[in-house]
């Protein structure tokens, strides 16, 4: 075997021009794939953090009929005392309660149709750091009467500012339209564009008051210490407040978006892989297949004195992943040196800005990659390349000694 790995591998040199171009083209071919990986991946982490940080947290709780209808009437029973036994947990790091309802904002000559969402102004800024993401103004002060914060998007629609005067209408208590003034008192960023021009905050007193249902919850928030307890932590606060008008569930089920966005990111990276592996595939088939028509003679002399068929397809194997490893490793050296450089520079995307913030992506990216997909990459390449190899081998056995040998003179 070793004398076979040194004839492999000298072989591979015989011809150094192309056994480069496809160490290079392999090298190109895995930089690109780790480049578009790292950026696919870094974007998608970017969103879920950013939607589980500073919106859904990693639990909710509510009403199953909520979740139906949506109306601000439809609370969870006990939902004062659910919430006061959660934040005695170990495994909570925060949480908050929420009333949400559909409605619509006016200024002086503009409207915009708008969900309203009650907030405790105190355990909010803990659980999704609101306060944090204002941009202009002040929070939910209590001394103001009926404050709201907007997104900077919707105030640019409705021409106001942090002082300014709307009113909001909403539907109350046994289908009642609630009308009433609301002060602005700040404004606020947020990554999704569709946030920035729908979301309203206003302090969950000052709604339920006006909506006739004081001391009532449509949803309970709650962030986690550690994300990776969120499955048996899930399971015990399903043993805990289980009923017909609870329900729990963790942001994956209480978020469709986010779901079906990681689903087709990951999507996007199997299909980017798969294309690269079919072009590496191909590049390697054909450099076998010249290799082996140009080496038909030589191979018809080693088989003829006595070289077995079964050391002929591992030698030509042992090319091809020698190619492969080499191309490989190149790849996978200069990607990790590409992503770390990007990493701490980061990659301005605000060409895209528009796009991206319909999806909750960010302007600026610091691509990383796990460890483990560099790995998952090695081992599909290097397989892609043994599994190509077979063809070309094959049609090596295939030839007869005597025929390859009289053909070449």
């Amino acid at each position: 075997m070793k004398t076979l790995l040194k004839i492999a591998w000298r072989n591979i040199w015989r011809n150094r021009t192309r056994s480069l171009v496809v160490v290079i083209s392999l090298a190109i071919g895995i930089w690109a794939t780790v480049i578009i990986l790292a950026v696919s991946d870094t974007l998608h982490i970017e969103s879920l953090k950013d939607a589980i940080e500073h919106k859904y947290g990693h639990v909710q709780i509510e009403n199953p009929d909520f979740v139906k209808n949506e109306k601000l009437v439809t609370t969870i029973s006990n939902g004062e005392r659910i919430l006061e036994e959660i934040r005695t947990d170990e495994e909570v790091k925060a949480a908050t309660a929420r009333t949400q309802v559909y409605g619509i904002i006016a200024s002086a000559g503009y409207s915009s149709n708008i969900v309203l969402i009650g907030v405790l102004p105190g355990a909010e800024e803990k659980t999704t750091m609101l306060k944090s993401r204002l941009s202009s103004g002040d929070y939910l002060a209590p001394e103001v009467r009926n404050p709201i914060i907007l997104g900077e998007k919707l105030a640019k629609k409705l021409n106001i500012k942090p002082g300014n005067k709307v009113v909001l209408g909403f539907e109350g208590k046994e289908g009642t339209l609630i009308s009433s003034t609301f002060r602005v008192t700040g404004l606020y960023n947020a990554t999704q564009a569709r946030d920035e021009e729908m979301l309203v905050y206003a302090d969950l007193a000052d709604v339920t008051r006006l909506a006739g249902i004081e001391g009532q919850y449509n949803k309970i928030v709650i962030k986690l210490n550690d994300p990776d307890q969120l499955a048996p932590y899930l399971a015990s606060l399903k043993a805990r407040f289980s009923g017909p008008d609870v329900q729990i569930r963790d942001w994956r089920e209480a978020n469709a978006d986010l779901e079906l966005l990681s689903n087709w990111i990951d999507q996007m990276d199997f299909i980017v892989t798969i294309i690269v592996l079919i072009a590496l595939a191909f590049g390697i088939l054909n450099t076998m297949l010249m290799s082996i028509l140009e080496r038909y003679k030589e191979l018809g002399i080693l088989m003829a004195i006595g070289m077995n068929r079964l050391r002929v397809f591992t030698m030509i194997v042992m090319e091809t992943a020698y190619l492969s490893i080499l191309g490989g490793a190149v790849g996978m050296g200069i990607g990790f040196i590409t992503v770390s450089a990007l990493n701490y520079k980061g990659i301005s995307l605000s060409l895209f800005s528009e796009g991206l913030a319909g999806w909750g992506f960010t302007n600026i990216v610091y691509p990383t990659l796990e460890p483990r997909v560099y790995i998952i990459i090695t081992v599909l390449v290097i397989l892609t390349a043994v599994i190509t190899s077979i063809y070309p081998a094959i049609k090596a056995l295939m030839l007869k000694p005597n025929e390859a040998i009289s053909k070449q003179n």
